[in-house]
């Protein structure tokens, strides 16, 4: 079986799976039956499907002799374990042997292939989280193989998965090289990506697709591309070398689980104050709008802005009991007198827009009748002037006339 082929295995057994658990209705529903793999024919259990899982795929295993497709398949069991692995403070530190004892031993059917490993069975001391990391080195190349197979050298994905097999890669030589066992596996891996990318650019020989380029050399960060430890005899997980791996790894795990403590309470805490927020900003919106309501049913006047609208989340949280965490930085301020006016700009303008045609007519109704009585006190006056100014005229012209008689 060719590395292609192997790794459609692994990566067929893998689609049955969403993180720690088996999809149920996948593995139900596929035609080929896991039952005659399960404890009593029966698979009741997630631990169950990973048992009758696991079981079919070492049984396709094209070749049972052959040690490095079964430490292939050791990785990928491990990969499983540590994610069904609840305890924490066990997560780190148990071993494969461990692990298969404790959540598949009991859950495994009339075919025990743990039994035909036995050849391999130096891998047993392995710690289960740096097998898991392994497998997800061989899962990167793995999945940079089979798409360049089906899409060809010239699609994106080709350059991100070798990217991905870098990082992982890198990431395991600075934290497993300390230990010859590791290492070894390591090595195995980082020789099935060697051949698949010398291959490539050999047909990529007129260098088109830029494939030398494309593919990410896999080469330890002290520049040796030589697998140094193509042949090892004797796996030991439990000597000096690896020992100080195992305690610096546990020691990384206690780091971890206090700094995800910290950042738990931290999130509670940004949570919390969240929550203040979504309340302070509903009942600014809910209060916006019976006021909006109140403006329809009466005449509205012009009004200076409330300073109740200027509400920060430091006044908020003087109201609160303050967390043991400070995280005030991550505190923003949650409404502005700027903020709210923009929020409610549309409002504002609509309110105006009703507000101006209602005074007019409210000015014309009540201030015409006194402007037009005003005007009609002007005319009479004017008239009663006239008036008066006609019969003093005329009082005069009679008046000289009369005195013209007697002369």
């Amino acid at each position: 079986m060719s590395d292609e082929q192997l790794c459609k295995l692994f990566l067929y057994g893998d689609e049955f799976f969403n993180e720690n658990y088996v999809i149920t209705k996948k593995f139900n529903s596929k035609i080929h039956s896991y039952k005659q793999y399960c404890p009593d024919q029966k698979c009741d259990s997630n631990r169950k499907r990973i048992g009758a899982l696991s079981t079919d795929l070492f049984i396709q295993l094209p070749d049972p002799n052959n040690d490095e497709h079964k430490e292939y398949f050791l990785m990928w069991l491990s990969d499983k374990l540590f994610k069904i692995v609840k305890d924490k403070n066990k997560k780190y530190s148990i071993t494969l042997k461990s692990a298969y004892d404790e959540y598949l031993k009991n859950n495994i059917g009339n075919f025990k292939y743990w039994n035909l490993v036995h050849n391999i069975k130096f891998l047993e001391d392995a710690n289960l989280r740096h097998m898991h990391e392994l497998y997800t080195l061989l899962k990167h190349i793995c999945n940079t193989i089979v798409d360049y197979k089906k899409n060809g050298p010239k699609h994106s994905n080709l350059s991100n998965n070798s990217v991905k097999c870098y990082n992982q890669y890198k990431s395991l030589y600075d934290t497993i090289s300390g230990c010859k066992s590791y290492r070894h596996l390591l090595d195995t891996l980082k020789k099935i990506y060697d051949n698949f990318r010398e291959n490539a650019i050999k047909k990529d020989n007129d260098q088109k697709n830029n494939i030398a380029k494309r593919l990410q050399e896999l080469t330890p960060p002290d520049g040796r591309n030589s697998y140094y430890e193509s042949k090892i005899e004797n796996f030991d997980f439990k000597g000096p070398e690896c020992d100080k791996l195992n305690s610096k790894t546990e020691k990384q795990q206690q780091q971890q689980l206090q700094s995800s403590s910290e950042q738990s309470e931290q999130r509670e805490t940004t949570d919390k104050h969240n929550e203040v927020k979504e309340k302070t900003i509903t009942e600014e919106k809910t209060k916006s709008k019976g006021q909006e309501n109140e403006n329809h049913q009466s005449i509205p006047t012009a009004q200076e802005p409330s300073d109740d609208l200027i509400i920060t989340v430091s006044d908020q949280i003087t109201e609160e009991q303050h967390s043991p965490t400070d995280v005030k930085e991550n505190i923003p301020e949650i409404v502005s007198s700027g903020d709210i006016f923009n929020e409610y700009k549309p409002i504002v303008f609509s309110v105006i827009a009703i507000a101006i045609p209602v005074i007019l007519a409210v000015m014309y109704k009540f201030l015409a009748p006194v402007w037009r009585k005003k005007m009609k006190k002007k005319n009479m006056k004017k008239i009663i002037n006239l008036c008066d100014e006609k019969k003093t005229k005329k009082e005069a012209t009679n008046a000289f006339i009369e005195k013209n008689q007697l002369e």
